[in-house]
């Protein structure tokens, strides 16, 4: 059965603020405490990465806490409306520093972002998966929630832009327009959410020990296919767009243009979810991501052909990488809802919040290495965005940017193919489940 489109709406809009807060943290945060900031990018580098991991294990504790409370308002409800205060504050502060900052600033308030970030998008996710268990109706559920957040990432592209064109402000008041942007959007999207989208009911078999659900998990091949895949192409994704101003300014003198290059790339991104969608419900979802890890991985490649100077080359290029950004964010959740199905089965526990839980860990662990193994490789390569800016380290920047992603959507490729949980098998299981528990 389908969804109306009230309830997608509602489950798809706090992707906006979540958008919000999710690109900056890659792509302008590290590049603004660099250089507006003037904290080492080295330590930039480091604190960032280590920020991540904590995002990682509060991951994990947040979803196997989220499983197992009862709140009276919903197991997922409740914490999206705790996340709220805590998201509003520490975004004003991070976005907004005070002069003189440091690296135990930074840390701190970094650190609070991301425990309300995990609370609200491990609850929102789980929240997502939990609506149909029909498997092409997942996808168009993740679907709408991905689409929600493209224009989230467009939006926070475009409100720097804006303020630069209105009245030529630096780099601060980009942040904090931003900030603002994160900050009004929260209690809109995230309340609509809450009074829109009803939590569905928990049947599940609570006598299981915790010894055999945990076995369950680990022996699940396809759980651990579908982290292998994520952690490849959060690995590759957070490369690209850590490094993408640097090479964009820095090794091809672009200067202001990377800012609209980046906005025709997620604008691309956004108009292609519905391409994926389709290929999804013809292909299945796993052939699908397959087939777009593939050709994220050969056009990646075409950045090493970019000469310096050329806006027009870096346009088309940005605009063929773009095409797949969107379809492994949102393709992987719907594998990922017919995963809590076999492990259900199994297990006899509804634990959607522990599951996408792992996804996130697998994504963010990727991202954090992407942060942080570049940042500090490339000054001892040549490669300092306020100072040496060496032939052999701008060589080096434009190398790791375009190989290294190429290298780990193809292996991501591999291990999509060998997926076995498709259409029928996920058909199988929902109506042995629904034998078996009535729901």
């Amino acid at each position: 059965m389908k969804l109306p489109r009230s309830i997608l709406g509602g489950i798809a809009a706090p992707a906006l603020p979540i958008a919000g807060l999710g690109l900056p943290i890659v792509v302008y945060l590290p590049n603004f405490f660099a250089n507006t900031v003037g904290i080492p990018l080295a330590l930039v580098g480091v604190i960032f990465m280590l920020a991540r991991f904590w995002d990682v294990f509060t991951d994990v504790i947040f979803g196997i806490v989220a499983d197992r409370t009862r709140p009276p308002l919903g197991r997922r409800k409740f914490w999206i409306l705790l996340s709220m205060p805590i998201l509003m504050v520490s975004v004003w502060l991070i976005f907004n520093p005070p002069d003189g900052v440091g690296v135990f600033w930074l840390s701190l308030w970094l650190g609070i972002l991301y425990v309300g970030w995990t609370m609200a998008t491990i609850s929102v996710i789980s929240w997502s998966a939990e609506l149909s268990n029909d498997y092409d109706e997942r996808t168009r559920v993740q679907a709408w929630y991905m689409g929600f957040l493209m224009i989230g990432l467009i939006a926070v592209l475009v409100i720097p832009a804006l303020i630069e064109q209105v009245g030529g402000g630096d780099d601060r008041a980009k942040m904090q327009g931003i900030a603002l942007f994160i900050i009004i959007l929260l209690p809109l999207c995230f309340g609509f959410a809450l009074w829109k989208v009803p939590e569905p009911k928990v049947h599940e078999d609570t006598s299981e020990e915790w010894t055999r659900v945990l076995k369950t998990m680990w022996r699940s091949k396809p759980l651990l296919l579908i982290l292998g895949c994520d952690l490849m192409i959060g690995l590759a994704s957070g490369i690209a767009g850590s490094l993408y101003l640097f090479v964009a300014v820095d090794a091809l003198g672009l200067g202001k243009g990377a800012s609209l290059l980046l906005l025709f790339y997620f604008l691309v991104g956004c108009f292609a979810v519905p391409l994926w969608a389709w290929m999804a419900k013809r292909l299945e979802k796993h052939r699908a991501l397959a087939g777009a890890s593939v050709y994220a991985g050969l056009t990646a490649l075409l950045f090493l052909l970019v000469p310096a100077g050329s806006m027009i080359f870096m346009l088309i290029v940005t605009v063929l990488n773009g095409v797949t950004y969107a379809s492994a964010r949102f393709l992987l959740k719907a594998m990922m809802a017919d995963v809590t199905d076999a492990d259900r089965m199994e297990s006899g526990r509804m634990q959607a919040g522990v599951y996408f839980s792992l996804l996130t860990l697998t994504e963010k662990i990727g991202l954090a290495l992407a942060v942080g193994v570049p940042f500090v490789i490339l000054p001892a390569l040549g490669f300092e965005p306020r100072g040496e800016k060496t032939a052999q380290g701008i060589q080096a920047l434009v190398l790791i940017f375009a190989l290294a992603p190429a290298i780990l959507h193809l292996l991501a490729a591999f291990i999509l193919w060998r997926f076995p949980l498709g259409r029928l098998r996920q058909q199988e299981l929902r109506e042995r489940l629904a034998a078996k528990f009535g729901a």
